[in-house]
């Protein structure tokens, strides 16, 4: 298992707002933008950062989101986080996401990078 690369998740209801607010931060156009799962909740990705958007009763539940991490293998980080006492929260796009929470209540999605 490897970790290839994190980010961090920032929050957002307004998403237009918050669209304009870190293109000018980090003087960039967005790079990427999909659906987040079947949660009424957008990803729109930045160098760096990832905004997470969407309705406040949506956002809800991922309150806690810290960080995306990307991985090279999902099935290999699941174990270890099961080894290390992680404890598994759901998903927030599918297979290939994997949200979990730390013993000290710090919640991260793991993702499986795409074989390149």
């Amino acid at each position: 298992m490897g970790v290839l690369r994190a980010v961090p998740v920032v929050q957002s209801t307004n998403k237009a707002e918050a669209i304009a607010r870190y293109g000018q931060l980090f003087d960039a156009e967005a790079l990427d933008e999909f659906p987040a799962g079947d949660h009424s909740l957008v990803v729109t990705v930045f160098p760096g950062i990832a905004l997470l958007s969407g309705p406040t009763e949506a956002l809800a539940y991922f309150g806690d989101l810290r960080c995306t991490v990307f991985v090279d293998s999902l099935v290999e980080t699941a174990e270890l986080l099961s080894q290390t006492g992680w404890t598994k929260e759901g998903s927030l796009g599918g297979e290939g996401s994997l949200v979990a929470r730390d013993p000290d209540g710090n919640m991260f999605e793991f993702v499986q990078a795409p074989q390149e």
